[in-house]
């Protein structure tokens, strides 16, 4: 295909830095399209304030800690439980129930509550253990802790008296979660209607009002019932038989797509042990992992990854279960967009041989109503987390970035699709889609810079807007595959710091990134294309055929691949500090649509986004 060096030049890049993100503008008068079954709700604890009660509070140590005591602890600080004249109700109680007019019954549904504390991250097995110390972070009480699952010699194991740290206030507090699907509510119930059977106690009345139509109100009640919930529940969580078996850089062999941790791993937890190698022969090891591969499965998509960063497939369903794998994968990149390009004097990270070892799993929690996993650390950004949370519709990707300054190329976190399912992409200003076919319809797109190969993207104004926030992005697949519809939000005050978060698109079939799957995978993984093993491994991939014959569909390329690109950004590592001053703070919904033909949906699910559901909570006197 034909290579543009365009470069919007840098007047327009010195106008993203004056443009700072805001939330989403008020709703047009008239009706907008909003696909709320799709929508999970999500209240506090705070909002049940006859239910809950304060929530541990506490402090991280400070710096120098978790950099000169050598200590690798998710929760290096003290927690306190605050006085509070309430006690909480018990979580492992908390039911759901909407009102049927119809039928004039209660019916049972799904309900989630989800206990979070402070947890204090410090890795000082890091080589940037200095720059990081100690981070602050509200995240989940986990069914299991993995970070600290570092004995066993084949396989991960607690070590003796080593376990999963329990929320330090075990009833229902303000910082807790009670999570429910907006498809699951109902009508007003009439006052003082007899209980549900079994339920004691008072009732919540949980009403939701519609920003986008204040006369439309939705309705769920919440009891209190010994047994606890009974509803079916929407998510399948299941590990790989071998996510917990041990292997490190050593594992792999240099020409092996599959490879991992074969960068940088001085950056990473850097445990020591022993892995044991296919026929049971142990050897000692400084830097094993546990594998963690995962597969989620709901009646919307199939989602699966082979570790932690590794997100390697999607499946839209369809009338005959699930349609064909979208994804190639999820990539993030620092840096440069490529490991050809010269613009970068500080290096090259991709999620494969950079990020997926140096990082660990901070814990997994599975319920009714979604799942949650959370990663912990990717090389130098050693407290960076991603929460990846599970609903029915819709998987939620929640980035903490913590890590130094990073010059010119910035970051990128973009999704590559396959090539031939991935047929139709489109956005706010494509709202007809253009075609996935390796040809770039965005001109923003750099392949060289003074005759040296030096590849990066600049939004163009012609093809999208001029930032990421709260603007959707979708991708079709053939014929009934499926859609996958995209938007990004902030989610943190001190997010707007960085503001020249822009969109980022490329379909260049010829853009070889350095690692991917489709439609060839890529022969050693992060290294330059013009590197002779690269050269041999993509001969040998297409029977032997010489590299100057091949074209660039037998080698692996940008299909459709669409995300965030940070052009540049500060210290987003709260400057030393435990508490968050700097970070970024943002989350990348992603909703699996069932479709029949390639089409444009992508406006009612970013609207439920956009535009939610706004709870509110009301003590009743539940009835006889």
């Amino acid at each position: 295909m034909q290579r543009r060096a365009a470069c919007l030049g840098a007047a327009v890049v010195g106008l993203l830095g004056t443009l700072v993100p805001t939330a989403a503008a008020d709703p047009p008068a008239s009706i907008v399209p909003v696909a709320r079954e799709a929508e999970p709700v999500v209240l506090t604890g705070a909002q049940l304030p006859t239910w809950s009660r304060l929530p541990a509070q506490g402090s991280a140590l400070p710096w120098p800690s978790g950099f000169l005591d050598g200590v690798r602890d998710a929760h290096h600080g003290t927690l306190v439980v605050p006085p509070d004249v309430r006690t909480g109700v018990d979580p492992d109680q908390v039911v759901a129930y909407k009102w049927n007019a119809s039928s004039a019954k209660w019916s049972e549904v799904p309900v989630q509550v989800d206990e979070r504390f402070p947890y204090f991250l410090a890795n000082a097995n890091s080589d940037f253990a200095m720059y990081s110390a100690v981070d602050e972070e509200l995240t989940y009480a986990w069914d299991t802790e993995r970070w600290n699952m570092t004995a066993g010699t084949c396989t991960t194991a607690h070590p003796p008296g080593v376990s999963t740290m329990a929320d330090p206030v075990p009833t229902l507090d303000d910082d807790d979660e009670i999570v429910f699907m907006a498809d699951d509510t109902g009508v007003k119930a009439p006052a003082l209607t007899a209980r549900p059977t079994g339920t004691t106690g008072d009732r919540q009345e949980v009403v939701l009002a519609d920003p986008l139509d204040p006369t439309k109100q939705r309705y769920v009640y919440l009891f209190l019932k010994s047994a606890g919930p009974s509803a079916a529940g929407y998510v399948a969580y299941t590990r790989d038989a071998n996510a917990d078996e041990y292997i490190d850089r050593d594992s792999f062999t240099a020409d092996d797509p599959e490879k991992l941790g074969s960068s940088n791993t001085g950056y990473g937890p850097n445990l020591a042990g022993t892995v044991c190698d296919p026929g049971g022969t142990q050897r000692a090891s400084t830097d094993r992992f546990p594998r963690d591969g995962v597969t989620v499965t709901t009646d919307r998509y199939t989602w699966r990854a082979t570790g932690r960063w590794m997100v390697r497939s999607m499946q839209v369903a369809n009338s005959g279960g699930y349609g064909p794998d979208l994804i190639d994968r999820w990539k993030g990149r620092a840096f440069q967009q490529s490991p050809d390009s010269s613009i970068s004097i500080v290096g090259f990270e991709d999620e494969q041989v950079n990020w997926e070892a140096n990082s660990s799993l901070l814990g997994e929690r599975v319920g009714p109503v979604r799942a949650i996993r959370e990663v912990w650390g990717a090389d130098s950004g050693t407290n960076v987390t991603k929460i990846e949370t599970f609903y029915r519709d819709a998987v939620t990707y929640r980035y903490h970035v913590r890590v130094h300054p990073i010059p010119p190329d910035g970051l990128y976190t973009s999704w590559d699709y396959n090539a031939g399912v991935a047929t139709k992409y489109y956005n706010a200003l494509k709202p007809n889609g253009v075609d996935i076919d390796g040809v770039n319809d965005d001109i923003g797109n750099v392949d060289e810079v003074g005759g040296q190969p030096a590849f990066f993207d600049a939004p163009d104004p012609t093809f999208n807007t001029p930032l990421s926030i709260y603007n959707w992005e979708q991708v079709s697949g053939v014929g009934d595959a499926g859609s996958l519809v995209y938007l990004i939000e902030l989610k943190g005050a001190t997010s707007a710091g960085n503001p020249a978060v822009v969109p980022y698109y490329r379909d260049d079939k010829c853009l070889d990134d350095g690692t991917g799957d489709n439609p060839v995978p890529r022969p050693y993984p992060g290294d330059a294309g013009d590197d002779p093993d690269v050269i041999a491994g993509y001969e040998a991939a297409n029977g032997g055929t010489p590299y100057a014959s091949l074209t660039c569909d037998q080698k692996q390329g940008a299909w459709g691949s669409h995300g965030v690109h940070f052009f540049a950004t500060h210290d987003t590592d709260n400057a030393f500090t435990p508490k968050t001053t700097t970070e970024v703070d943002a989350q990348q919904w992603q909703f699996a649509v069932p479709t029949s033909a390639p089409t444009n949906v992508g406006d009612p699910y970013a609207n439920t986004v956009k535009f939610r559901l706004v709870p509110a909570a009301v003590q009743q006197d539940a009835g006889p």
